[in-house]
């Protein structure tokens, strides 16, 4: 693909939304670089690949009709985008008179990449998270579809036909591993009035196999059975995949489990892992509220790693928009991997691909870029109840659509999802599948 590969768009108005949307369609997903005029000689003049995006109809490149949300700022609170289909491709934001696509794309994709509606129905579950039945698709039920993903693809298409000369950027499917490290270990590290209590409270449910094996790993050096890092760190590197461990640094009970460790057993995870894998910070539960705990944590993480940490995700998938991320900027985080619904498997913003953070308060593009996961063990187990046999289907049902785009895999695991338990190993057989 020649570099020099241009696109002309012709707007009335060149705004940050515009801007921003366009280098992610074109830039980062098509490999076209985008250059705006608002001079109408000189877009009919072009020979160039071109889109006209405004209502004006010049008979020449492809016709987008703008609805007008690119030239807004700040949030429309009125703005009701309506689920309608177009060729049986699920749209928003439908054009209201003739043109190439039938739909407004800009301001679609906009919509779902910023996440406009969830500061338009800014309704929480009782941990302050985002309500996926809040989301526009969830009466359609299509969070499962990589919507923005198809619209591209229908531009990308158009485009062909329009210029068979374009060339586009080629990408490959790929899957990322990211293990949340809630509890390092399960008995090892544990100060001593945890691990006395710990025992007390096994003792006095008559629990006397959990005694027996935490007595067990404590003095006569049986494998901890959190301790799956080796099985992990095996597999992922026979299939020559690099993971990305979240570590859980702080926080107290009940929703973080650190109050009994020590920082010795985190440290010890992080060298134990470091050769095979990335490292990140698992931003603990009440930092939603108290964001100053962000910095407090990060810091502990890299002393413990020795290195500057840029990846993050939170605990509960507790986050809101704009106020986490604005923060985690603020921290040095570059990456975060937190977007997705805890509840339900899906694509929260529609789609497969990495995209950066638009701060819709401020109108801005900022320097995070947000990595979206599609599903998690946790997910599968506590909420919707899966047999091992409905999750590998499920997986594999995501997984061909993330490939079907080329897109970006990414699963949220949990290392004592895979002790060695009955339960536990056959949770190593879903994890290997989607490694096939």
């Amino acid at each position: 693909m020649a570099h020099s590969q241009q696109i002309l768009i012709q707007t009335e108005q060149i705004t940050p939304r515009l801007t921003y949307v366009s280098k992610h369609i074109f830039e980062n997903l098509l490999g076209i670089i985008p250059v705006f005029t608002t001079n109408k000689e000189e877009y009919q003049s072009a020979t160039m690949p071109k889109i006209n995006y405004s209502r004006e109809n010049f008979q020449s490149g492809l016709h987008i009709v703008p609805i007008g949300l690119l030239d807004q700022t700040g949030i429309d609170f009125n703005l009701v985008p309506n689920v309608s289909y177009l060729n049986s491709n699920p749209i928003i934001f439908r054009s209201p008179q003739p043109d190439s696509l039938g739909f407004d794309l800009f301001s679609a994709v906009f919509f779902m990449l910023s996440r406009y509606e969830e500061y338009l129905y800014p309704k929480f579950d009782v941990h302050g998270r985002f309500l996926p039945e809040k989301s526009i698709w969830s009466t359609h039920n299509l969070v499962t579809e990589p919507v923005v993903d198809e619209w591209i693809n229908i531009l990308k298409n158009k485009l062909s036909k329009e210029y068979p000369g374009l060339t586009f950027k080629k990408h490959q499917y790929t899957y990322i591993p990211t293990i949340d490290v809630d509890m390092p270990y399960a008995y090892r590290y544990k100060k001593a009035f945890y691990t006395i209590a710990g025992i007390l409270k096994q003792a006095y449910k008559s629990d006397w196999r959990s005694v027996t094996n935490r007595l067990k790993v404590l003095f006569l050096n049986k494998d901890d059975p959190y301790d799956t890092y080796g099985y992990l760190n095996t597999v992922l590197i026979n299939k020559s995949y690099t993971p990305i461990y979240f570590y859980l640094c702080g926080g107290k009970k009940p929703f973080d489990p650190i109050a009994g460790y020590r920082s010795l057993a985190i440290k010890k995870a992080v060298c134990c892992n470091a050769p095979f894998a990335l490292s990140g910070i698992h931003n603990s539960y009440h930092t939603l509220e108290n964001p100053h705990l962000i910095d407090k944590e990060l810091k502990k993480l890299q002393q413990f790693a020795n290195e500057t940490i840029i990846r993050s995700r939170f605990h509960y998938i507790r986050f809101q928009v704009p106020s986490s991320y604005r923060y985690l900027i603020q921290s040095g985080i570059k990456e975060d991997y937190s977007m997705g619904y805890p509840t339900i498997n899906g694509f929260r913003a529609g789609t497969s691909h990495p995209f950066y953070f638009y701060d819709l308060e401020d109108d801005k593009i900022t320097n995070l870029k947000v990595y979206p996961f599609q599903a998690m063990d946790a997910t599968f187990i506590y909420y919707l109840k899966y047999t091992p046999i409905q999750v590998i289907d499920e997986l594999t049902k995501i997984k061909e659509k993330v490939k079907l785009h080329n897109g970006t895999m990414i699963i949220i695991w949990h290392n004592n999802t895979f002790e060695p338990t009955p339960e536990g190993l056959q949770w190593r057989k879903i994890f290997e599948s989607v490694l096939d």
